[in-house]
């Protein structure tokens, strides 16, 4: 599947992030950080892989299937081969749009669905009704470079604070890896989880879309 280009759009105003989700995203703190470079590419020199989409002034790169190096089992990379960045959606409540990087010195192979697990403010997870779909398609295999990413959708059903359990995060556990990622919020602003922002959603249910080698259409839900 060929890259395109999507642009996620942050506003600098941080009211008009929580009118964005209607209350359930609230925001903390004013410092801004650019979303991380991608990691080089062995030999010191950056990978050239297919683009994807930009986030803030970093381009986030699609995963480059035809790279020419030779991939590693999923059982060979683990969560510290890996950065997921968790992307509110301008004017979309409870969407997001999942970026996973591969940050190791190897490549990485990803198939199917991300787990992902709401965690409340203490640090726990706690479970809601979640459910796989195939959005944007049916699961395929990516041969993840290092400094590129894959794509999936993330669908929050979105409650009330005095009838749901508040997510303030959530953990990511990627296929074939066993242990999970803490997933980076960033949100339309550009402040994150690691430089200001703090988060709240009320979760009723979630639907997870499969990860792809581009962004194109990872966040159309039904």
């Amino acid at each position: 599947m060929r890259g395109h280009s999507m642009v996620v759009d942050r506003t600098r105003m941080l009211g008009a992030l929580a009118g964005l989700l209607g209350g359930a995203l609230l925001v903390a703190g004013c410092s801004q950080q650019p979303a991380s470079s991608p990691s080089p590419a062995p030999g010191g020199s950056s990978a050239n892989p297919a683009p994807g989409i930009a986030v803030g002034d970093s381009p986030v790169q699609a995963a480059n299937p035809t790279s020419g190096q030779q991939a590693t089992g999923g059982g060979s990379c683990t969560a510290k081969d890996f950065k997921v960045d968790l992307n509110v959606q301008p004017d979309r409540p409870g969407i997001l749009l999942m970026a996973v990087e591969n940050t190791s010195k190897k490549v990485c192979k990803l198939n199917g669905w991300a787990a992902v697990a709401p965690m409340d403010a203490s640090g726990s997870t706690f479970n809601v009704p979640t459910k796989k779909v195939e959005i944007p398609g049916s699961p395929t295999q990516v041969d993840l470079p290092p400094g590129t990413n894959a794509f999936a959708g993330v669908r929050i059903e979105l409650g009330s604070k005095a009838d749901d359990r508040v997510a303030t995060g959530f953990d990511v556990t990627l296929p074939g890896v066993s242990d999970p990622v803490n997933g980076n919020i960033v949100g339309t602003d550009g402040t994150d989880s690691n430089s200001g922002l703090y988060a709240e959603f009320p979760v009723k249910s979630m639907q997870v879309g499969t990860l792809q080698p581009a962004a194109q259409g990872v966040t159309v839900f039904d």
